[in-house]
């Protein structure tokens, strides 16, 4: 028997075994795994932003925005009653009285303010003056104009068709998730008189 012989019959299945295969390197399984990650999370979040819940509000655009501050500025009550359920960060139900239109009274979760300079947030105007901000906003972004502090906002209102005031207003900034909703619950017009405009 030669050598050759020898070395052959020595290797038996049993003795041979398969060279492992080095596993990927554990950095890139976790990078792979974080980037996975990421995606996903994004998608659902574009996702849970593009899909409306319950009440559908169309998008808001600048021109819908100016139309019913028109039309508020033109039919609003001097004297009504409105309560609004915030949902989001800081959820709230607020109820504010205004007289001669003018804020004369405002509660927070059943509980007076106590600063007469907050009374206005939550009545008609003070609404519209928070939605002027992100209109503002979104008009910038679309001109070019913005810059690192300008917020990227997603929004969708719904007008009341009579008077004008924002009856559902939905506001989410993509930078942070940031979302914040509001919807009027209660509107009751005191006085049929309208401010002269």
């Amino acid at each position: 028997m030669n050598d050759m012989d020898e070395a052959s019959d020595s290797l038996t299945s049993e003795s041979l075994v398969p060279i492992p295969q080095p596993p990927a390197p554990l950095f890139r399984r976790v990078l792979v795994g974080i980037v996975v990650g990421l995606v996903v999370g994004l998608g659902v979040m574009i996702l849970l932003a593009l899909v409306p819940r319950g009440n559908v509000s169309p998008r808001l655009t600048p021109e819908l925005f100016r139309e019913a501050q028109a039309r508020w500025k033109q039919e609003q009550p001097r004297d009504y009653d409105i309560e609004i359920q915030v949902r989001g960060n800081q959820p709230a139900i607020y109820r504010v009285e205004v007289r001669g239109g003018e804020a004369q009274r405002a509660l927070r979760n059943g509980k007076p303010l106590t600063q007469r300079r907050t009374f206005s947030t939550w009545s008609v105007p003070g609404m519209f003056a928070t939605m002027s901000r992100d209109v503002d906003a979104l008009e910038r972004r679309a001109a070019g104009q913005g810059d690192m502090f300008t917020p990227d906002l997603h929004l969708r209102a719904t007008f009341d068709p009579r008077y004008g005031y924002p009856a559902r207003y939905r506001r989410l900034q993509y930078q942070s998730s940031l979302e914040m909703e509001w919807e009027v619950t209660k509107f009751d017009v005191l006085d049929q008189q309208r401010t002269e405009k």
